[in-house]
């Protein structure tokens, strides 16, 4: 029987299986939020991660940039991974990815017990240090149990069980899929609203399938017969040259200058935001830029000298199909030159075409570009009157790092704020930062975890202003906020703060529960209790899709009567799942 082996056509395996098991657990695991609102998406945030990366790599073979070398190819699995990031649970998800591709290096065919290793404890080195307050009984314990596990294997260089048989691939990934199952079984025993609710961390949940599927695969009973995969997952770079006279792109395209090479391609986008984004992305790209239709399907045209820089930046923006590549040379159909663009490439395609563009569409921006995170029409007024660059997002509908970095491409200034309003987005936002870093674009991330901190942070911001004074004075206006909400349950759950049944009301402050009861006034009067503290001037009240027009007003009359002199300021947002978003400074 072969040993099993973790080259690259494992590694698809391992992520379409991946895929597959998330879709089939998604709603499972987002039950598992303690928060009895329409606020958990974890499950679904690790599958649309897998999913988007899927999406990003069929595009790439579309393209022709498919390629037989390990490491280039898990470098285009990590970049699929990270631009399609969603929640901190994807994006750490997407760190294992990168890990490996790290830990391989060139003209190797197989990872091996070592390569993994380290790929799990880069992944979990990386989730520990992006968290500004790391808390066990979370997807880290469980990231850095399966680094642990793995690592024991290899240091002990044979099988935990069994006769004196060599360690492989596939016994590293057993003892880290045991050591991580273990400890997702204690987080209840680590975190006291993980107790009450009578369930285990959601993301952890999410991690513990995957490396399960990493299990499926290297044992060779995957959940999907490999005949069902998509025949694109399979198939290597097309030839030079085909039968239908089209020829490959050449060297000699590819110095001719800027706008070399035409590219069209149809884009699926859900909103018209992404596809404005992606007009202005390849505006900095290339010439000649069109994109037209919508409101989903959209025609995208543009000339630029690397087609794949144009496919990824769709693959920001939505879903692309039906590429299509001609020389403005000779007007002749081509085939890419196979090979990725930026991840292995050793050289970063983004910055030297975002440093040598001159285009009107740099006239009147700004040294300090901010983008904004938020949903709700009131919101997005909001931020934009404030100098803010909207993409949608929030619950149960979160941005992913690569709809971030077009956000920061498409903003045309070298340095940008990045505000995720969310605390469920803030390591998403880091890593778009990072993104962005490694092409020559500086993004600071203002870890705002909610929309009245980054409302505050807003109200302090000079685009005019030393980017390094700035910066700071946005990030002291968010933390001078201390937040609250109050919304009603969709479900019957246990809280810290007692049983809640669907419909009830629930007081949360620090983003812990803290009351719950039948009727808003009571719970109201609670949580703003416990904002109000020594020193508090002004309450902000955000009002939802959903607030109820004079049901807060005698909550807030009595606040002002017991703290005369107090400011109440009211703001019409709109968003979804909380009906009152408090902020107390």
């Amino acid at each position: 029987m072969p040993r099993p082996v973790l080259d690259l056509v494992t590694a698809r395996r391992w992520a379409m299986t991946a895929r597959i098991l998330l879709a089939g657990a998604r709603e499972r695991i987002d039950a598992l939020n303690v928060f009895p609102v329409a606020d958990g998406d974890t499950g679904t945030n690790m599958y649309l991660t897998m999913d988007g990366a899927l999406e990003f790599l069929r595009g790439q073979f579309e393209l022709g940039a498919g390629t037989e070398s390990l490491d280039e190819g898990l470098a285009l699995i990590s970049r699929g991974m990270l631009l399609s990031a969603r929640g901190n649970s994807g994006v750490i998800l997407s760190q294992l990815t990168r890990g490996l591709s790290d830990s391989v290096g060139p003209d190797v065919e197989a990872a091996g017990p070592e390569d993994l290793a380290a790929a799990f404890e880069t992944a979990a080195r990386t989730a520990w240090d992006a968290v500004a307050a790391p808390v066990e009984g979370t997807i880290l314990s469980v990231a850095r149990a399966a680094a642990e596990g793995a690592r024991a294997a290899v240091d002990r260089g044979r099988p935990l069980y069994g006769d004196d048989e060599p360690l492989d691939t596939l016994h590293v990934v057993r003892e880290a899929l045991e050591a991580a199952r273990q400890a997702l079984a204690h987080t209840p025993e680590q975190l006291p609203a993980l107790r009450a609710a009578g369930v285990v961390d959601a993301g952890g949940a999410g991690l513990v399938l995957v490396i399960e599927a990493l299990e499926a695969v290297l044992e060779d009973r995957p959940h999907r017969p490999a005949g069902d995969l998509p025949t694109w997952w399979e198939v290597q770079p097309r030839p030079a040259a085909v039968a239908d006279g089209t020829r490959a792109c050449t060297e000699e395209d590819a110095d001719l200058g800027a706008g070399s090479i035409e590219v069209m391609y149809l884009l699926t986008a859900s909103d018209e935001d992404r596809a404005a984004r992606l007009r202005a992305h390849l505006t900095r790209l290339g010439t000649s830029v069109v994109v037209a239709g919508g409101p989903e399907d959209y025609r995208v045209h543009v000339h630029l000298d690397d087609p794949r820089l144009a496919v990824e930046a769709g693959a920001m923006a939505g879903t692309v199909e039906d590429v299509r590549l001609t020389s403005l040379a000779d007007g002749s159909r081509l085939d890419p030159l196979p090979g990725p663009a930026g991840p292995g490439s050793g050289r970063s395609p983004h910055q030297e075409a975002l440093a040598a563009a001159t285009l009107p569409s740099d006239e009147g921006s700004t040294a300090l570009g901010v983008v904004a995170c938020g949903l709700g029409e009131g919101v997005a007024r909001l931020l934009t009157r404030a100098g803010a660059q909207v993409v949608p997002s929030g619950p149960r509908r979160r941005a992913s790092a690569g709809q971030l970095l077009a956000a920061v491409w498409a903003s045309g200034a070298p340095r940008v704020i990045l505000l995720p309003n969310d605390g469920d987005t803030v390591m998403v936002a880091m890593a778009a930062a990072e993104a962005a870093a490694r092409e020559g674009v500086v993004v600071d991330v203002v870890p705002t975890r909610t929309l009245v901190q980054g409302l505050a942070a807003l109200a302090v911001l000079d685009p005019e202003g030393d980017p390094d004074e700035v910066v700071p004075a946005m990030t002291a206006a968010a933390e001078g906020v201390r937040p609250g909400a109050l919304t009603q349950a969709e479900r019957t759950a246990d809280t810290p703060a007692g049983p809640v049944r669907p419909g009830q009301w629930i007081g949360i402050v620090d983003h812990d529960i803290v009351t719950v009861g039948d009727e808003l006034e009571p719970v109201a009067t609670t949580v703003l209790d416990l904002l109000w503290h020594d020193g508090a001037e002004v309450l902000t009240v955000l009002d939802g899709a959903d607030a109820r027009d004079g049901a807060l007003d005698p909550v807030l009359d009595a606040l002002l009567a017991r703290h005369p002199g107090a400011e109440v300021t009211r703001i019409e947002g709109g968003q979804p799942t909380y009906p009152y978003l408090l902020g107390v400074e």
